[in-house]
């Protein structure tokens, strides 16, 4: 599962269609043509898991507007194509509805029957996601840890002309395409299976496993704050947390404070802002304010040497070719790094 909702680990089962023959047509479509409303048995799936984990909201299902299948085609066709084709094979659909819990949650679809894995769907609540531009989405997303006067964060991920509702959807998406890839790869462990002891290589960049088959991140990846950061919550840090938070984040090899509270975000978010800010080449910036005024700016995390291992597997897993050597002095930052603004 996905942003503003629970991390992918926690949810207790899989939708188990029926009718598995309904989800292997829309595999035939073209992925431009796979969005659809929420299908009742998801509905019914994603209520069962917001009263399992206490969330207030009551999903229904919602077909979007002409307008907004305009927008979702476009961030669909906007993406490089090695992604479509990772994601292609395995994403049965992209669900809209409301009262999910989440701005994007995506889940693993199985056969009744037998069991059979047959792919994942993306659901797509359009109430936090109907009238959010890009930029004003991203800055709610980073600020759901934190409350109070004081600190905030300003996220910027479109520059102005780009600064639309297809642009969120878009972002949004390419974090949920990193879990579809996921549970087609085995470079992480499923998240719907208990953890076996074994080398998952995205993983061991960050993360090890503990006896009772726990992730915990190495201990210089770690950093203080990381395992109390909650973005589902409602005991929120106050927003001077936002400075420890971020001070240690930046000697850590994670993306986001949002991909270092699981493995599973963790790879979702560096796949989503390396195809963001790397192969589709548009800002993915963090400002600090106080009381309005900025105060410092961080640094991008991949013009940063902490990123070097997870850029090699972004590289590799998106078939690039090998990136040209790069002198010193020409990389940026060598972390993230607050910077006077």
């Amino acid at each position: 599962m996905d942003i503003g909702g629970p991390p992918p680990f926690t949810s207790p089962t899989m939708i188990y269609t029926s009718d598995p023959q309904h989800w292997h047509a829309l595999l035939a479509r073209p992925i431009l043509d796979r969005i659809l409303p929420l299908p009742g048995e998801v509905r019914e799936f994603v209520h069962q898991i917001n009263m399992a984990t206490g969330v207030d909201a009551v999903p229904s299902s919602c077909t979007p507007d002409d307008a907004l299948l305009a927008d979702l085609r476009s961030a669909l066709a906007g993406m490089p194509a090695a992604v479509l084709e990772l994601a292609g094979p395995l994403l049965l659909g992209v669900c809209t509805g409301r009262g999910l819990g989440s701005s994007g949650v995506t889940d693993i679809v199985a056969d009744a029957v037998d069991g059979r894995i047959l792919g994942c769907i993306i659901l797509l609540d359009l109430d936090l996601m109907e009238a959010q531009r890009a930029n004003a989405w991203a800055t709610w997303k980073e600020n759901l840890p934190f409350g109070g006067p004081g600190f905030a964060l300003t996220a910027t991920i479109a520059a102005p002309h780009d600064d639309t509702r297809a642009g969120a959807l878009q972002f949004l998406l390419l974090h949920e395409f990193g879990h579809v890839v996921t549970a087609g790869g085995s470079f992480l462990p499923r998240w719907w299976e208990p953890v076996p002891a074994a080398y998952f290589p995205f993983l061991d960049l960050s993360w090890s496993i503990d006896e009772q088959g726990r992730f915990a991140p190495w201990r210089d990846s770690d950093f203080e704050l990381r395992g109390v950061v909650d973005f589902y919550g409602v005991n929120k840090l106050h927003s001077d947390a936002i400075v420890t938070a971020y001070t240690g984040l930046e000697g850590s090899d994670f993306p986001s404070l949002y991909g270092a509270t699981n493995p599973y975000d963790d790879f979702a978010e560096c796949f989503a802002s390396y195809v963001h800010s790397e192969l589709l080449g548009h800002p993915y910036e963090l400002r600090v304010d106080y009381d309005g005024v900025p105060q410092a700016t961080l640094a991008s995390f991949w013009a940063s040497h902490r990123s070097d291992a997870k850029r090699a597997f972004m590289r590799a897993l998106l078939g690039e070719a090998p990136a040209p050597a790069v002198a010193d002095d020409a990389v940026a930052n060598d972390a993230w790094v607050l910077e006077a603004a």
